[in-house]
């Protein structure tokens, strides 16, 4: 019997190898669909019911190929091929699973069956990788992980489940088991409501992102339903305010926490925990939406901080690029087999 401890030392020389075979950098979140379609698999998307994915064994004339259920997050999505592109490495049989990100969460891994544990810890290992751990967390202005809103931005930065970026921070040695095991466990519709409250999207199966100014310049990859929670510090005293002045026709401000009674809980904890006054800065927080029918493509978003009165440059700006992504669906053909290409 395979230990979790063996799968996933096995596991991080595998994927190194995969990523070093591949010229695959570590210095933004790992291209799963396109390794897969490097490596000679079939990609393809579809309506799955509970089935997260299936990884489906080649015949003679026929190449293997990875099955995704396009109902599910694209943060799942991403999780599920990389663990079913182990199977294929390992040279495994043909495998279902009818829901892992449960089983994280509940925290019965010891259960899963040899096969099962060496392909999800590869999936781990592949997308995070400490060292690309490490880049995400510098990059979100995250020091230490405190909280499982620091574990759902990292899973957000990362492009990877909530439930397996807490597992994971422990196995990296980044948390400590107690609290990877007890954040894991919190479901992440939870999390999005903290975040968004009565905004939240629609479609819980979207993400919330939460951002701030230490997010300037930085990209995001979103999909069409997700909503932005936007933080800027403001100080209503000096008379200097956040004034949008580019927006993505997708992508509308649908909240203004200085118009609509609301901000998210996280900061209303963080404002009371430093004890601020009406006279201090504080975030003034919007909520974005990206619209549900939004095409693919790359949308920019711009604040400047000024007086109303005063002409000149900002005393301060924001942008933000988001790539919005929709819902992948049927075979993914790689460039070099598209005949337009």
């Amino acid at each position: 019997m395979t230990t979790w401890a063996d799968a996933h030392a096995r596991a991080a020389v595998t994927a190194a190898e995969v990523v070093a075979d591949l010229g695959i950098g570590l210095e933004r979140p790992v291209d799963v669909f396109s390794a897969i379609e490097s490596l000679g698999l079939v990609l393809a998307f579809a309506p799955l019911g509970k089935a997260s994915g299936y990884y489906l064994p080649g015949s003679e004339g026929h190449p293997a190929g990875v099955l995704i259920n396009e109902l599910h997050p694209r943060t799942r999505q991403r999780y599920t091929a990389a663990h079913e592109l182990g199977h294929h490495l390992y040279g495994h049989a043909g495998e279902t699973e009818s829901d892992p990100e449960s089983v994280l969460m509940r925290g019965e891994m010891e259960r899963w069956a040899d096969p099962e544990k060496e392909a999800e810890a590869f999936g781990a290992w592949l997308l995070m990788p400490r060292r690309l751990i490490r880049r995400g967390l510098v990059a979100l202005g995250i020091g230490d992980v405190k909280s499982p809103y620091d574990v759902y931005a990292l899973s957000l930065w990362l492009g990877t489940s909530y439930t397996a970026t807490s597992r994971q921070l422990a196995v990296t040695r980044l948390i400590d088991d107690r609290h990877s095991d007890t954040w894991a466990r919190i479901a992440p519709r939870v999390i999005k409501s903290d975040l968004a409250g009565m905004y939240v999207p629609d479609d819980l199966r979207n993400d919330v992102w939460l951002l701030d100014e230490r997010h300037d310049r930085e990209p995001i990859e979103a999909r069409p339903g997700d909503r932005v929670v936007l933080m800027l510090d403001e100080t209503p005293s000096t008379g200097y305010s956040w004034a949008q002045v580019e927006l993505g026709s997708p992508i509308r401000v649908i909240a203004d926490s200085f118009k609509n009674p609301w901000e998210p809980r996280v900061a209303t904890a963080a404002s009371t925990a430093a004890g601020e006054t009406d006279g201090s800065a504080h975030s003034r927080c919007f909520v974005l939406e990206v619209a549900a029918d939004a095409q693919g493509g790359l949308q920019k978003i711009a604040w400047e901080k000024r007086r109303g009165w005063i002409t000149g440059a900002p005393v301060a700006e924001f942008a933000l690029s988001v790539r919005v992504n929709p819902s992948l669906h049927g075979v993914q053909l790689a460039e070099r087999e598209l005949a337009i290409a």
